[in-house]
């Protein structure tokens, strides 16, 4: 069980750290801008909120925080390095 509780967690902060960049008006990893609607932050917030009472099942407190925010951080410098990449991709399709 904890091995799946693990995956869940990383999975969970993964996607909670993508949805939140997705929310941010100056992400380059979609083509059309932010999420239209108001308030786009809430389901990244809630994986991320979900992802540490996981990350709390699986190690010891001050190990689970720490492990939690650590992988949020690494994930989050990722996604900016990935939308510049995926919009330069784009830029040279286009002009092809």
């Amino acid at each position: 069980m904890t091995p799946w509780l693990a995956v869940a967690a990383v999975l969970s902060c993964l996607a909670g750290t993508l949805l939140s960049y997705l929310a941010s008006p100056q992400q380059q990893l979609r083509a059309a801008g932010p999420w239209p609607v108001r308030r786009s932050w809430w389901p990244g917030i809630a994986c991320l909120l979900l992802s540490l009472p996981l990350f709390l099942r699986v190690l010891a407190p001050v190990e689970a925080v720490a492990g939690w925010s650590v992988l949020a951080m690494l994930f989050w410098s990722l996604w900016p390095f990935l939308g510049a990449w995926r919009a330069r991709v784009r830029a040279r399709r286009t002009a092809a």
